[in-house]
C-alpha cells in the first residue's frame, strides 16, 4: 500500500463519521423543541455580557456565580454569526457533537484499532444519548463539555503511553476549558492525574514521571484561576466549584424524591423576601460539609437512593440499552488481557468517575449521561468481536469441499451485520424518543404554546413571572422566577421585580404549589392585585397555563 493509499484510507472513516453525525444532528436539530430549564439562563448571560450589560440576568444585581461563563460566550458567539440565540444553541449542539464524535474515534483508535474505533464512533454518532437527547434536557451545555472533555483525556492518553509535556499540557488546557462549560469537568483532571500518577509509578525514572501529573494539575488551575478569583470577589469565598455547596442547600429533597420540598429549597423566598433561594447570595457560601456532618445517616440513605437511581436510569433505552451490555462484556472479556491491555482497561475506567460522582449529590438523567460515550468504546470493541465471532462461525460451517468464494466474501461481510443492524435501529427509533426526553412538568408543550400566545402583547422590558422559564423565553420577554410562597409574598416580590404577567402552571399549582390552585380552578374571581389575561388549555385539559396581569398596589 502507499503512502498516500495509506493517508487516504485514515481520513476517510473521519470524513464518513464526520458527514453521518453532523447529518443527523442537522435534521434533528430542525424539529420543534421548548427552550426550557438552564438553557435560556446560558443564554441571556451571554446575550448581556456581550451587550455590556454585565455577566448577570435581568432580575439580579450581582454577577452571577451559578453558571460558569464557557456556554454563555459560546452561545453568544454563534448568536452573532446565526442572528438568534436558539439557532446558536442548535449549531453548538451539531457542531460539538460532530467533534465528541470524531474524538471518540481517534481515542478508540489509539486503543483497540481501526475497526472498533468505526464501531464506537457510529455509536456516539446515533444513539439517542448523544445525537438526539441533550436538546431536550434543559442546558445544552453536554455537547461542549463533552467534546472539551474527551479531547483531555485524549491528550492525557497520549501522555500515559508516552510521557510529555506538550501532551499533558494540551489535556490541562481542554479540562480547564470543559471546566468553564460545567465545573464538574475537576473530576475529569482529578481521575486522568490519578491514573497518569499510578503509571509514573511504574515507569523510570519515577520521581521526573510524578511531575506530569502535578502540571496537569498546575496548567488547569493558571488557566481557571481568573474565574476563582472572581467568584471570590463575588462570594468572598475560594471554591472550585460554588454549584457543589448550593447543590446541597437546595436539593435534599430532589435526592429523596421530593419534588415539593426541592421546590421549596430552590424557590423559596430568602430572607428579604425578595429573592429566591437558588439567586439569591444567602447560599452562595453554603457549605456541603456541614450539610453532610449536620445529619451523616440522612446522607448515607441519600447515597444509597442515588446508586439505585443511577443504575435505573443509565440503562434504559435513553441512555445504554441493557442489551448493549452483552457486547460490552464481550469488548471487554472475550480475549485474555496482557499487561498494556489491563493499564489501557484502567485508563477508560478511570473515565467513569465524573459521571459516578452524581452519587454524592443527587442523579438526573443529563448529569449521569457523561457515563455512555465510555459504555460505548467497550460496546463498540464488542461489536467487532461479535462480528468476527459470526464470520468465523459461518466459515466453519461451509463446508470446505464447497466454499465458493461468493461464500467467503459474504462470510467476511457478516462480521459488520452486529453494527449494521444496531445503525439501521438507532436510526429509525432514536427520533422516536424526543417525546419522552422532558422531565414531566418540567416541560410541557402548554409552555411553548403560552409563549407564543403572549409574544404579541409582549413590549420592550416587559416581565413575565412563572416558575417554567421557557414561557417566558418563548414570549421573548423578561424573566422573573414565581417563588414557592403565598400569594401576597408572591405579589410584594413581584412588585418590586416589575412583573407585568404571571403566569401560573396547572402542574404546579395542583402537584407543588397548593396555594395556587384557586389561580387556575377559579381564574374569573383572582385575588385582588390580578387581572385574568389569558388562558392556554393543555391537551388533557387538566392543567392549563393562566396568565394574569400584576395590578399596581
Amino acid at each position: 500500500m502507499t503512502t498516500r493509499t495509506s493517508l487516504r484510507s485514515s481520513w476517510l472513516p473521519l470524513i464518513f463519521l464526520a458527514t453521518l453525525s453532523f447529518l443527523v444532528r442537522w435534521v434533528y436539530a430542525g424539529a420543534e423543541r421548548i427552550v426550557w430549564g438552564d438553557e435560556p439562563f446560558y443564554m441571556w448571560l451571554g446575550r448581556n455580557w456581550f451587550r455590556g450589560k454585565g455577566y448577570h440576568l435581568s432580575f439580579t444585581s450581582h454577577w452571577d456565580y451559578h453558571h460558569t461563563p464557557g456556554y454563555p460566550f459560546i452561545n453568544a458567539t454563534l448568536t452573532l454569526l446565526t442572528g438568534d440565540m436558539k439557532r446558536a444553541s442548535d449549531w453548538s449542539f451539531i457542531l460539538f457533537g460532530v467533534w465528541l464524535v470524531l474524538v471518540i474515534y481517534l481515542l478508540v483508535r489509539r486503543i483497540y484499532g481501526e475497526k472498533s474505533a468505526l464501531a464506537a464512533g457510529l455509536l456516539v454518532a446515533l444513539a439517542p444519548a448523544t445525537a438526539l437527547l441533550p436538546l431536550y434536557w434543559g442546558t445544552l451545555t453536554e455537547p461542549p463539555y463533552w467534546a472539551l472533555s474527551f479531547t483531555g483525556v485524549l491528550f492525557a492518553h497520549r501522555a500515559f503511553q508516552r510521557f510529555r509535556m506538550r501532551d499533558v499540557s494540551l489535556a490541562g488546557i481542554f479540562f480547564a476549558l470543559a471546566y468553564y462549560v460545567r465545573p464538574e469537568a475537576v473530576v475529569f483532571l482529578g481521575a486522568m492525574g490519578l491514573v497518569l500518577g499510578l503509571r509514573a509509578l511504574t515507569r523510570p525514572p519515577r520521581l521526573r514521571n510524578l511531575g506530569y501529573p502535578l502540571l496537569l494539575g498546575i496548567v488547569f488551575l493558571l488557566v481557571i484561576f481568573p474565574y476563582l478569583y472572581r467568584v471570590h470577589e463575588a462570594t468572598g469565598v475560594w471554591t472550585i466549584s460554588q454549584k457543589v455547596g448550593a447543590n446541597f442547600a437546595t436539593a435534599e429533597g430532589l435526592a429523596l424524591g421530593s419534588f415539593r420540598q426541592f421546590d421549596i429549597e430552590t424557590w423559596g423566598l430568602d430572607s428579604t423576601g425578595l429573592s429566591v433561594r437558588f439567586f439569591s447570595r444567602e447560599i452562595a457560601a453554603a457549605s456541603a460539609l456541614d450539610y453532610i456532618l449536620s445529619d451523616p445517616i440522612a446522607y448515607l440513605k441519600i447515597l444509597y437512593g442515588n446508586t439505585l437511581k443511577l443504575f435505573s436510569l443509565l440503562f434504559n433505552i435513553h441512555l445504554f440499552p441493557w442489551y448493549l451490555l452483552i457486547t460490552l462484556a464481550l469488548g471487554l472479556f472475550r480475549h485474555a488481557w496482557n499487561r498494556e491491555r489491563a493499564w489501557n482497561e484502567l485508563f477508560l475506567a478511570s473515565m467513569l468517575l465524573p459521571g459516578l460522582s452524581f452519587i454524592l449529590f443527587f442523579v438526573q438523567e443529563r448529569y449521569i449521561a457523561v457515563l455512555v460515550p465510555v459504555l460505548f468504546i467497550w460496546a463498540g470493541h464488542g461489536l467487532i468481536e461479535l462480528g468476527q465471532w459470526l464470520q468465523s462461525t459461518l466459515q466453519n460451517l461451509l463446508d470446505p469441499a464447497h466454499r465458493s468464494k461468493r461464500a467467503a466474501s459474504l462470510s467476511k461481510r457478516a462480521r459488520w451485520l452486529p453494527l449494521g443492524l444496531l445503525m439501521i435501529f438507532f436510526l429509525v427509533m432514536t427520533p422516536r424518543q424526543a417525546d419522552t426526553a422532558y422531565l414531566r412538568g418540567s416541560a410541557r408543550p402548554v409552555h411553548l404554546q403560552a409563549g407564543k400566545m403572549l409574544a404579541p402583547y409582549i413590549e420592550p422590558g416587559d416581565v413575565v413571572m412563572s416558575r417554567y422559564v421557557a414561557i417566558a423565553y418563548h414570549a421573548g420577554a423578561e424573566w422573573v422566577p414565581t417563588p414557592a410562597a403565598s400569594i401576597e409574598e408572591v405579589l410584594t416580590y413581584a412588585r418590586h421585580h416589575r412583573v407585568k404577567y404571571w403566569a401560573v402552571d396547572g402542574f404546579e399549582a395542583h402537584n407543588l404549589r397548593p396555594q395556587f390552585a384557586s389561580l387556575i380552578d377559579d381564574p374569573d374571581n383572582p385575588p385582588p392585585g390580578l387581572e385574568l389575561f389569558l388562558i392556554v388549555p393543555d391537551e388533557s385539559g387538566k392543567e392549563p397555563v393562566v396568565i394574569y396581569k400584576v395590578l399596581p398596589p
